[in-house]
């Protein structure tokens, strides 16, 4: 089974849009950003297991890149399944410390924009498809909503459901060179 992908346009974000989306960040909290990382990248890799090979590729290059490795480099690590692990939360947490430097200039469409642009040509790089970046809508979704629980309202959800449109549509526009 593969990604399917769905048409998105961007919508503007409202100042009550802004508003509810930070209000909410903030009931994230920085110290949940490995374990909400976490099930996102899970949750992206069951609804979308190709990522799942073209993530582990990448990283396995980047790594053959910077150094040349040895079974000694593992000796670190446990077993493959720890640091599996290991890099899934610290991928995840990262993918949550750019969603924070998003959300803080989610009222700066310019900056935001920009920042957007950034992100998706380093994920060109990796060979991330358009259908890649919109399996982040329902794994951040489900994320926010397991997370949250009674407090991932209808009002959060959509005003995040608005910011990842706009996250989603304005990278692919990068990813494809499809800038208008």
């Amino acid at each position: 089974m593969g990604c399917s992908q769905a048409k998105i346009e961007p919508e503007a974000l409202t100042p009550d849009d802004a508003r509810i989306i930070r209000e909410t960040w903030k009931m994230v909290g920085r110290e949940a950003y490995g374990e909400y990382g976490q099930r996102l990248m899970l949750r992206i890799f069951q609804k979308c297991p190709d990522i799942k090979s073209l993530w582990q590729n990448s990283r396995v290059m980047n790594n053959t890149n910077a150094t040349t490795t040895t079974a000694a480099d593992d000796a670190d690590a446990p077993n493959t399944a720890n640091r599996w692990k290991i890099d899934l939360r610290n991928h995840g947490s990262k993918f949550f410390n750019s969603l924070d430097d998003l959300i803080s200039v989610v009222d700066k469409p310019d900056e935001l924009f920009k920042m957007l642009h950034e992100i998706g040509i380093r994920h060109k790089n990796y060979e991330t498809k358009p259908e890649h970046i919109q399996a982040i809508v329902d794994g951040l979704n489900h994320t926010m909503e397991f997370g949250l629980r009674d407090k991932w309202t209808d009002n959060r959800q959509k005003s995040f459901q608005r910011l990842i449109n706009i996250i989603v549509g304005r990278t692919n526009r990068a990813l494809t060179g499809d800038e208008k």
